[in-house]
This record gives structure tokens, sequence and C-alpha cells, in this order.
């Protein structure tokens, strides 16, 4: 389970209970943060190993030469 599915879980609860409404709610909005800078994370850290690969192959060529 990731953070958006337990925080849908966590909205879920807060509908149907009267307890803690407020709390659960703050724990569903946090957790969906942080999956989405997770996400963007992933992305960035992709993009990152991308570049380093590009990196290397231009290495790799200009030593053959």
């Amino acid at each position: 389970m990731n953070a958006t599915e337990l925080a849908f879980l966590l909205d879920k609860s807060r509908k149907e209970s009267y307890t803690s409404e407020n709390l659960v709610g703050k724990a569903a909005t946090m957790l969906r943060q942080q999956q989405a800078e997770i996400e963007a994370l992933k992305d960035k850290l992709y993009l990152t190993k991308q570049s380093l690969d590009i990196v290397d192959s231009w290495i790799g060529k200009a030593q053959e030469k």
C-alpha cells in the first residue's frame, strides 16, 4: 500500500466516524503530499541517471579516439 492508498482509507474512515476527523484529514493530506514528493524525486533521479548515461557514453566515445 502506498501513501495515496492509505490517505484514501483515512479519508473514508473520517467520513464514517465522528472521532478525530481533523487529525485524520490532516494525516491524509500529509500522506498525499509525501507521495507526490516521492514521485517527483523518482522522476528527478531517473532524469539524472539518463544524463549520467549520456555523459558516460560521450566519455567512452572520446576515449576510443
